[in-house]
């Protein structure tokens, strides 16, 4: 199923407060630019931040009968899946935004989501997607901009929120959502979910899951309030690595499924191939308005992440397999490797406490922002062993899916992974207005990283250093995050922006999701990247519609890269270039016709490598051109006035350009193109909707991943009933 989405209008005086819009479902403001950035440390609104941020808003993800990240985010180009949701993938859910790795950049309420699985969308109350370098608020990584997930919380007034799914494949989904008010300042709510799912048009994929969110709300309405909630999902899947490419002698290699002979629904895993996680997230939210011009807040995450994964690789070389594919003939076998899988338990925790002060000084008005950030991440691992080593194969034409009789997977026990990382940081922001039009502000942010990292082929607990059979691996990084922006709102409807930045990776930044986070790599210097931005917001129609654009460019040193062959990170010395294109608009052009739209459009280039034969390549999962678009128009209003209620018809287009998957630029991922439709009838408390996906049932790839492709979904149908109350 596909989706689509995006964006605090205010000129700031010496003695005005800005207004705090608050994203919260039906009150969500169709201008996404009057939204709140959904993050507590930082203050404004979307359009008062000098920053590209889309975001995918409760109504919309509704509308579009959206149920995964990933699928939310089809509505935000310039990012794409390198290896995601159900779509399977090594590591769940992998993005990359403006062609930089983002899988280690995914936030729920501004505190990292460590673990690595399918996020569900049942919890989501919008999701938002900052682009460009922004270590300055969220820290190491973000080079190409960072993803925040909104939670649901529970607030005043009694709710109570029914959904159920049924569609082809077959899907089968229900959604309860309950808020009760406790008394004047408390509430508590309750959401939860079911969903059985087989994918369209793949054979043998399914994803089931179930979760849910426990939340309660203190003081709500008050200048101190506290938000505790617990999250938990529970997933159930079919491990898809994808189809191989078929290589060639020579050319550029294409999926498998792009030559005759070879069906789009083939499945090159095996029976054995299972991809179960279960969720754990405690989280706590205080915010104390101390007084008018100071507010406190303190974010706390504690998360238990379980998985147990296995996987075959399939691939497809030029002389066995890849040639005669290319040249019609499918009756051929394809080879499957790759590690055999592992066993996963990670556990982390994050603190961050913020103070906001609004003052003047000698008449001029100040925003200062300050923080310290700490957190840690454990990961713990045991790899699998194939017995025998090797898997049945068909052919590409004909893969085998079951394996023989005496083939299992086997926990020896004794190949293991353990990590241990801790972050300490400090931040801090100043905004100062020059005149209430022209604010320039600066920001900063120190981290401290440390990681250990401890291999062993012998098994069991490690009473003590330098056991033998024990490999250690440590990496220090320190380092300082900068950002600069100038900022003119010459009125209230109007913001212009020019942004600077600067980022930093460091070698085994995101434990887990990374098989072996240092080995090769501990002696490797952080990446370091710079990005550029000019942009403008526009709020048009009396506010109801935002306009936005800009211009940007992001340079990166010292990259390196996972090779998915040796499941190590190599260092490659390579420098890369980004630049491009962002256009948005979203919110209503009359009060019957709502649309969103986006455009991007990159420039990548590899400047600088040590394999010359790469330099002047295009940098990998950078589509040259991404685009959606996703509109309705509640015909009950003015064409069938007759009828009661909101009778809404719309639909959308999601388009990227096909896109290189190595820096070698020698594998291609083809364009992908959904044309996708709504109707949907809302009469008093009940709402029936019908969507549609990829209407033309077209072949594409909805991820990407070093030699292989994730075919996505055929034509599908998703039949809706709601009831509200």
């Amino acid at each position: 199923m596909d989706a689509q989405a995006q964006q605090a209008a205010s000129t700031p005086s010496s003695t005005e407060e800005l207004p705090t819009v608050t994203v919260a479902g039906d009150n969500a403001p169709a201008n996404a630019l009057e939204a709140t950035t959904g993050i507590s440390r930082i203050p404004g609104t979307i359009q008062d931040t000098p920053q590209t941020i889309t975001v995918i808003s409760q109504e919309t993800m509704q509308q579009q009968g959206v149920t995964t990240l990933e699928q939310a985010l089809r509505n935000v180009p310039g990012v794409t899946a390198s290896s995601g949701e159900g779509n399977g993938g090594m590591n769940g859910d992998q993005f990359r935004i403006r062609g930089f790795q983002a899988n280690g950049d995914i936030y729920v309420d501004g505190l990292r989501d460590f673990g690595s699985y399918t996020r569900d969308s049942f919890a989501f109350e919008s999701v938002e997607v900052f682009k460009g370098s922004s270590s300055e608020n969220f820290g190491m990584g973000t080079t190409g901009g960072a993803i925040n997930i909104t939670q649901k919380e529970a607030h005043l007034g009694d709710k109570y929120d029914f959904e159920g799914q049924i569609g082809n494949g077959p899907l089968y989904r229900v959604v309860g959502d309950v808020n009760k008010q406790i008394d004047d300042t408390t509430a508590v709510r309750f959401v939860g979910m079911y969903t059985e799912q087989d994918l369209v048009d793949r054979d043998y994929m399914y994803k089931d899951r179930y979760g849910f969110l426990g939340a309660v709300g203190f003081g709500l309405g008050t200048d101190q309030t506290l938000h505790l909630n617990i999250f938990y999902q529970d997933g159930d899947g079919q491990t898809d690595m994808g189809v191989p490419f078929a290589t060639r002698s020579t050319g550029v290699s294409l999926p498998v499924t792009e030559y005759p002979g070879v069906s789009r629904s083939n499945y090159y895993g095996k029976e054995t191939d299972k991809d179960n996680y279960d969720v754990t997230m405690f989280t706590a939210k205080y915010r104390n308005e101390v007084n008018e011009w100071l507010t406190i807040t303190n974010d706390s995450r504690l998360a238990y992440y379980n998985r147990y994964y296995t996987q075959s690789a399939a691939s497809c070389a030029a002389i066995t397999c890849g040639n005669f594919v290319v040249n019609g003939n499918p009756n051929v076998p394809y080879t499957l490797g790759g590690p055999a899988g592992f066993d996963q338990e990670t556990y982390g925790g994050q603190n961050i406490t913020t103070a906001i002060a609004d003052f003047n000084i000698g008449g001029f008005r100040n925003q200062f922002v300050a923080g310290v950030d700490l957190f840690f991440q454990n990961d713990a691992r045991s790899y699998f062993t194939n017995v025998p080593s090797t898997k049945t194969v068909g052919t590409v034409a004909d893969p085998s899916f079951y394996n023989s009789n005496s083939f299992y997977v086997y926990d020896s026990g004794l190949n293991l992974r353990r990590s241990q990382a801790t972050n300490s940081a400090i931040f801090a922001s100043d905004r100062f207005w020059f005149v209430d039009t022209v604010s320039l502000l600066a920001a900063g942010r120190f981290d401290n990283y440390n990681i250990n990292y401890e291999t062993s082929s012998t098994g069991g607990k490690r009473p003590a250093p330098n056991v033998p059979g024990w490999t250690d691996y440590d990496s220090h990084s320190s380092f300082f995050s900068p950002s600069l922006s100038l900022i003119w709102e010459p009125t209230k409807e109007q913001t212009y922006y020019v942004s600077w930045g600067k980022s930093y990776t460091p070698p085994g930044g995101n434990v887990a999701v990374t098989p072996n986070p240092l080995s090769a790599t501990s002696a490797l210097e952080p990446e370091s990247n710079e990005t550029a931005e000019i942009g403008a917001k526009f709020s048009l129609l009396d506010g109801k519609l935002g306009l936005t654009g800009a211009l940007f460019r992001t340079i990166k040193g010292n990259a390196y890269y996972f090779n998915d062959a040796t499941q190590l990170f190599d260092q490659t010395g390579d420098k890369q270039r980004v630049q491009g294109v962002e256009l948005g608009a979203t919110g209503n052009l009359t009060d019957a016709w709502t649309v969103q739209a986006a455009y991007t459009y990159l420039d990548s280039e590899i400047t600088y490598s040590p394999t010359a034969s790469n330099i002047g390549n295009e940098v990998n999962y950078a589509p040259r051109n991404s685009a959606s678009i996703w509109t309705t128009y509640d015909v009950a209003k003015h064409w069938f006035t007759q009828i009661p209620g909101e009778l809404l018809v719309g639909g959308g287009i999601s388009y990227t350009d096909g896109y290189y998957t190595n820096t070698a630029n020698t594998s291609w991922v083809p364009e992908t193109f959904s044309l996708d439709a709504l109707v949907s009838y809302k009469q008093g408390n009940y709402r029936f909707a019908v969507n549609g996906y990829n209407l033309t049932d077209e072949l594409n790839y909805v991820a990407g991943f070093n030699n292989r492709a994730v075919v996505g979904t055929g034509r599908a149908v998703v039949f809706t009933v709601g009831a509200t109350f």
